[in-house]
């Protein structure tokens, strides 16, 4: 009898300890951004050109594309923003202005750059997971630049509109 009221006991206890409660989760709004860490390199191959000005594609990119994904699930307008500062020496000299980069995105018209954040994709609502967005660059050379070794650098950052 003890076996089966002990047995009756141990059957109850999960039963009488229970309890209840709210679980709630909050998924903040969000707008982020995967980028590759790497420069953007150009290649001068058969330099000097036949004629100015000469266009030369990122070389060291796969494809010269740098994949840009992004990742909304905020409703409303966010837009993907471009900057491309002038190229300067270690001292701070210009050596070439921001405006002789050019770059497109998806594969559309080239633009130039200007110095100034450029909205260069806008989209309403959230995105389906990750979005990739393929920019592209290029050194257009006018035939005054000074010799040596330019770094392009490009921010890209996203903007969600209020």
């Amino acid at each position: 009898m003890r076996t089966l009221l002990l047995g009756l006991l141990l059957w109850l206890a999960p039963a009488l300890a229970q309890a209840t409660w709210i679980v709630q989760t909050l998924i903040p709004e969000t707008v982020a951004l995967r980028t590759p860490t790497t420069q953007i390199a150009f290649e001068l191959k058969d330099y000097p050109p036949k004629t100015f000005p000469a266009t030369y594609p990122a070389s060291n990119l796969e494809g010269g594309v740098l994949p840009v994904q992004v990742f909304s699930n905020a409703p409303g307008v966010w837009s993907l923003l471009l900057q491309v500062p002038d190229l300067k020496d270690p001292q701070g000299a210009v050596l070439l202005p921001a405006r002789q980069v050019l770059y497109r995105v998806n594969g559309g018209l080239w633009l130039r750059a200007d110095g100034t954040p450029q909205i260069v994709y806008t989209q309403t609502g959230p995105t389906e997971g990750w979005l990739e967005i393929r920019l592209e660059f290029a050194l257009e050379l006018l035939g005054q630049e000074r010799p040596g070794s330019y770094v392009v650098q490009a921010l890209v950052t996203a903007l969600r509109q209020p």
